[in-house]
């Protein structure tokens, strides 16, 4: 593909990096929080396009607000932007789905600061990767555990 020669896209479509974004508080007067930089702190960490071929596919959407722009109830991984107090933070919640299994996502606990999500999302892709039976989706994967082994490695407390 000439856009990937040319290093102007990456062919993400379906992947974890493939995100659906609403455009929260930098171009919405509604949002609670940003969502943009989320979205771009979260495709830095996840630039290993093999990997992401290897986790397979992953909806991951993101709002600013409960308006719920970017879906973020229906995304397998769902962040919401919330304001604390003046200040930003985000929900995150799993297990959501679009389509014929239609499905409204789980809150996974308190919410993380801006710059903790992308270490959030990779505690959640690692527990994923740890507990998925071979070939397993994400989804799919949620469906037959639930949210307590991603809750349980999310929410661990360090050493």
């Amino acid at each position: 593909n000439r856009v990937v020669e040319l290093q102007l896209g990456a062919a993400n479509v379906g992947l974890i990096s493939d995100i659906i974004c609403c455009p929260g508080g930098d171009y919405c007067a509604l949002a609670n929080a940003k969502s943009i930089p989320i979205a771009e702190a979260i495709q830095r960490k996840f630039d290993d396009i093999d990997y992401m071929y290897d986790l397979g596919p992953i909806d991951l959407n993101i709002s600013g607000c409960m308006n719920a722009c970017g879906h973020h109830h229906v995304g397998h991984i769902g962040i919401l932007g919330v304001d604390k107090k003046g200040q930003e933070f985000y929900q995150v919640s799993l297990g959501g789905n679009m389509g014929r299994d239609a499905a409204i996502a789980k809150i996974l606990g308190p919410s993380f600061a801006q710059d903790e999500i992308p270490a959030v999302v990779e505690k959640i892709l690692d527990t994923f990767v740890e507990v998925r039976e071979a070939e397993e989706h994400f989804i799919d994967t949620y469906k037959r555990v639930g949210i307590d082994p991603f809750k349980e490695r999310v929410y661990a407390k360090a050493g």
